[in-house]
Order: structure tokens, then sequence, then C-alpha cells
């Protein structure tokens, strides 16, 4: 599915598993948007909701779940990225699926944990043995 994003720049959104059944059935049902570039949630006849909007539901989930973090739409984004990063997937298809032109942009969004980083170490070796023994 195409969305659009920041600066009206065009962004894949992967839909998958029981997201992907649940929004065929909103789009199957008689009230839901027709038109490809309808907002795909109105608020109101052809009005999208408003990031202030979004941002207060996120809120609002997050105080119901016991999230003491602030959670906001582009944090959501990093936690993507950093996933996609731990779960084996390429910079490259994740700098994709977020819509960046540079790798590099891609990069600052990936966090890499202690634990991968020191799985990432225990593969270097110097002369047949672990470079920091």
């Amino acid at each position: 599915m195409r969305v659009c994003g920041k600066n009206k720049k065009q962004r894949a959104l992967f839909v998958v598993d029981k997201l992907y059944d649940v929004l065929t059935d909103y789009l199957n049902h008689s009230e839901s948007p027709k038109k490809k570039n309808a907002p795909l949630f109105p608020i109101q006849s052809g009005k999208a909701i408003s990031n202030n909007r979004v941002l207060k539901m996120i809120k609002e989930y997050s105080v119901k779940a016991n999230i003491k973090e602030r959670i906001t739409p582009h944090v959501l984004r990093h936690s993507f990225a950093t996933e996609m990063y731990h779960q084996g997937v390429q910079l490259s298809a994740i700098q994709t699926m977020l819509g960046h032109s540079a790798k590099a942009e891609t990069a600052i969004y990936v966090h890499v944990s202690d634990q991968l980083q020191k799985q990432a170490l225990e593969h270097i070796t110097i002369e047949g043995r672990v470079s920091w023994q």
C-alpha cells in the first residue's frame, strides 16, 4: 500500500498477517473510502485524521499499556527500522520501506543493541584468534 508521508512523499506501507485481513474487511465495507486518493481513515467526508489526533491516540494506548517512555509516530518508525535490522533485514530493504533516498539516512534510524554489537565482535578474528584476547 502506498501512503503519503511527510512533505507529501510517497511511502510504501507493508501490511502483513492479521492486519491485512482486517484492512481488507474495512476496505470492503460499504462505508469505507472508495477513491484511491481518499483518506484511509477519514474523520469527515474527504478529510483525513490529523497528526495531532494520531499522536493523542498513541499516547492514550501507551498509558493503557503502562508504557512510561514517550511514544510518537517517529519513535515507532525508529522501532520498526531497528526491529527489521535485528531480524536480519538488509539495510537497503529497510531504506526502501522507510522511503529514504540514502542509506546514511536509514542508518540513523537503526539502533543496534549491545547484544548485537557483542555478536558482531565475536566474529572478528586476527590470525585465527579473537582480536581482543
